[in-house]
């Protein structure tokens, strides 16, 4: 029996954890955020920087790009957080602590952590990249910039989804972060075509795949870096699947609403209970208006017996949703301030 060659040659390169050696189309964020971080070089403190973009425009890769650029090259060393998984102040800490294997920090105590890490840091450079900054409550958020951010010489890259939760947070925070903010916008087709090119020369077999082929993904993906390569890793995938000599328009169409399915879940758990409900409430009822939204969630609340939210975060959730993309609205035909919410197309 003669074996079907392999679509997916190498799958680690479409994985969601791999940093290519070079990245396309962001060398205005690279300069920008190299530049923050250079006086590193010089043995001073870095510039603070707030990344900020929707999801799947690269925001993480190139924290991580440049964390190891600085590493390898300037022997600045750094470490990771992910605030969606370390969404404490303690947590942050004890990752920290732990990343640096600081001896004598195990104890329960953040004041004891804080100190034994400006202690081993004491004047050298280093960067902090703390990921989904917008995930601890605002009190930790606060606690957590507060105090890392005039530590010693260390840099801070914050990496968020919006500039808002910058504007969020305690003015005198704000200020003691001085922060250069750095956009993401959605990439454009080509950008994704090419990106999708480099991932595919390494990834796949040349035989199964042309550039139509990631013209066509680049155009579903709508910007979205994440999806277009998640979208050609589930295409390539069905077509290897189904001992197809090339990946076709439904291996494509399929891997797309399977990547889009995937990203709408994986924005839902980072949410809070209350945005999930107020997603879910839309959703049963596709189109709804502010006002009878807001009534429906408090009898939901009670029916679920839990504590609804005030009616300010309930604004700050729904816009939450809205520039996450999991819910659109439009502005009400009637006198007010009133929008109808409703789920994307």
């Amino acid at each position: 029996m003669i074996e079907e060659p392999a679509v997916v040659t190498n799958p680690d390169i479409l994985g969601e954890t791999y940093v290519p050696p070079d990245i396309p189309a962001r060398e205005p964020q690279i300069q920008e955020l190299s530049h923050c971080l250079s006086p590193a070089l010089r043995k001073k403190k870095p510039i603070h920087a707030w990344i900020f973009g929707k999801p799947g425009t690269g925001k993480t890769l190139i924290a991580k790009f440049i964390l190891r650029k600085i590493e390898r090259e300037a022997y600045v060393d750094g470490v990771y957080v992910n605030c969606w998984e370390q969404n404490s102040y303690y947590s942050v800490l004890d990752k920290l602590v732990r990343e640096l294997r600081i001896l004598g920090a195990e104890k329960l105590n953040t004041s004891y952590k804080l100190e034994r890490l400006e202690l081993f840091l004491g004047q050298k450079p280093f960067v902090i990249v703390l990921d989904e900054i917008d995930q601890p409550h605002l009190r930790e958020r606060d606690s957590i910039i507060y105090n890392l951010c005039n530590m010693g010489n260390v840099g801070l890259i914050c990496v968020c989804n919006s500039r808002s939760v910058l504007y969020s947070m305690d003015e005198r925070i704000r200020s003691r972060l001085n922060a250069k903010q750095i956009e993401f916008r959605p990439y454009t087709e080509d950008d994704l075509a090419y990106i999708l090119e480099r991932r595919a020369e390494l990834a796949l077999n040349p035989d199964f795949w042309n550039r139509k082929t990631l013209d066509r993904i680049a155009e579903l993906a709508e910007g979205d870096a994440r999806v277009a390569i998640q979208t050609l890793k589930n295409a390539a995938y069905n077509a290897e699947n189904e001992l197809s000599r090339k990946i076709k328009e439904k291996h494509i169409r399929e891997g797309y609403n399977s990547a889009k399915d995937i990203k709408k879940t994986y924005l839902l758990n980072k949410l809070t209970t209350h945005h999930r409900l107020l997603y879910d409430l839309v959703k049963e009822r596709k189109t709804i208006h502010s006002g009878h939204l807001w009534k429906v969630y408090l009898e939901r609340c009670a029916e679920l017996n839990k504590q609804a939210i005030a009616l300010r975060p309930f604004s700050e959730y729904m816009n939450k949703l809205i520039e996450l993309d999991l819910v659109q609205w439009d502005r009400a035909l009637v006198r007010g301030k009133v929008r109808v919410f409703k789920m994307p197309e």
